[in-house]
């Protein structure tokens, strides 16, 4: 586990990081994507897909071309979506790192090799076999150097090395195709008594299977991602720090409570400890039976598990590799740390775009702690409260928001529950109040204009409206909103 003091400095780091830049990122603006790249990309994806297609043999080549063709269309559902960042900059600056490690070590260079970034929050990287590479920005924005990012790079290089994801399709079909399996879903169906507990417990071996090989798969990649790393000038001391980081990477990045009784208490409208207050209820005792049930097995439900004995099978050799020569940063140490503040905000950008408002609304308000007059985060906070109005006004709010699960952090469940306790009039209130004290700062921002209007609509407030209407019609007779 990465200890409390380095803990401590990376979020000292970042604090101090994020106030140097508060004012030019003040109102944060998305790059925008290259279209070429996008186009390239697809264009290889797809040619890819057919290579493979016609490379399928043998009596299980029908259930292959389905998993395949599922594999190709949830990629380029991808790109369909804006999930990849296409800026130039992240572009370049990923490929850069790639290209580091395969100069390196020739034997990646044949390989078909379309590596991105994903708008993902989720703390991952993934191989999908056919060459595509995605790293999570959720995941790169915790990172402390590019040592840890190019370990990340190489563990997925490797698994499309080793052709872990074909082995692992290969591996389901034979074994749902064998006859042994057919003969048990056989016995199954014909039984007169349990067949739902019977079709769970062989769910469940099929599951436990996969998941021991994967596993495997996971140890394999780590030796040979360690094998690639020692060539380049990273330093590989990072490959233990970033298994240690990732042991506890599904917890927030910077570990901030937003004071919800401060962040939502006003004058005219003030705070009520009700909404947070913890209560003994159904759901509760539910969910302290699931975290009881869940901490036997916690480690099997982390984004990374095993990641402890994953350091002890690399460390001998890792001390062996150690080079004095080797730096934590190669290619551009000022634009890892950029890269990453900006995707803090992406984060929060992407989750509102994608309608994961209660996700989107969480990482605001924990930045606002550390920005507290940057207009973004609080324009941002504006639009999650409208858009949570309009939800629960057309009994749609559990399409915008997660519920209070045991394994989310506590902190998200508190406003989760938050969300969930609070009244239409709440949420109106809370958007109104919140949004005044900037209106005269930050109206020259458009969407900060849009979102306290949309405010005052709510809030029944309708010459306050119709006066902001006014200035946003004068400032963007052109803009993007309509009234």
């Amino acid at each position: 586990m990465k200890s409390q003091f380095s803990t401590f400095c990376l979020i000292v780091l970042c604090t101090v990081y994020h106030c140097a830049r508060s004012q030019q990122l003040n109102f944060y603006n998305p790059p925008d994507d290259d279209a070429r790249k996008y186009t390239e990309w697809i264009s290889a994806t797809e040619k890819r897909y057919k290579q493979d297609l016609s490379s399928l043999t043998g009596r299980n080549k029908k259930f292959l071309v389905e998993l395949y063709k599922e594999r190709y269309e949830r990629i380029k559902k991808m790109y369909d979506q804006n999930e990849i960042v296409g800026s130039a900059e992240a572009t370049a600056y990923l490929q850069k790192l790639y290209s580091t490690i395969a100069q390196a070590n020739p034997v990646l260079q044949p390989l078909e090799t379309r590596i991105a970034f994903s708008r993902t929050w989720w703390p991952n990287a993934s191989s999908m076999g056919e060459g595509t590479i995605l790293f999570n920005i959720g995941l790169f924005h915790k990172l402390q150097n590019e040592s840890q990012a190019a370990f990340v790079i190489c563990h997925e290089l490797a698994h499309l090395y080793l052709n872990h994801s074909n082995n692992s399709i290969n591996r389901y079909v034979n074994t749902v195709t064998s006859d042994e399996f057919k003969k048990e879903l056989k016995r199954i169906n014909s039984s007169q008594y349990q067949q739902g507990q019977q079709l769970e417990s062989l769910l469940t071996s099929l599951i436990s299977g996969s998941r021991r090989h994967s596993r495997e798969y996971e140890a394999e990649a780590d030796s040979m991602a360690l094998e690639w790393l020692k060539n380049t000038g990273f330093d590989v001391q990072h490959v233990l720090s970033c298994l240690q980081l990732l042991d506890s990477v599904d917890h927030d990045k910077y570990h901030i409570n937003p004071p919800l009784n401060k962040l939502f208490h006003f004058s005219e409208y003030p705070f009520q400890e009700k909404w947070v207050k913890e209560e003994k209820s159904l759901f509760t005792a539910m969910a302290a039976s699931t975290e009881e049930e869940a901490k036997k097995g916690m480690d099997s439900l982390k984004t990374h598990p095993d990641c402890k004995a994953r350091i002890a099978k690399l460390q001998a050799r890792v001390e062996q590799y150690r080079q004095p020569a080797g730096k934590p940063f190669v290619v551009n140490e000022q634009l890892f740390h950029k890269l990453q503040t900006e995707f803090d905000y992406e984060i929060i950008d992407y989750c509102y775009r994608t309608g994961n408002i209660s996700r989107s609304l969480y990482y605001t308000l924990q930045l606002l702690q550390l920005q507290p007059h940057n207009a973004y985060l609080v324009t941002n906070t504006g639009r999650c409260l409208n858009e949570l109005y309009t939800a629960q006004k057309e009994h749609v709010l559990s399409h915008r928001v997660d519920m209070p699960s045991p394994y989310n952090d506590n902190d998200y469940n508190t406003l989760l529950q938050f969300i969930q306790r609070l009244r239409l009039g709440d949420l109106a209130a809370f958007c109104y109040y919140f949004l005044k004290p900037y209106e005269q700062g930050f109206s020259t921002h458009e969407d900060f204009l849009h979102a306290l209007i949309g405010s005052k609509a709510n809030f029944n407030k309708p010459d306050e409206m119709k006066r902001w209407i006014s200035v946003y019609n004068k400032q963007f007779p052109n803009g993007k909103y309509k009234f």
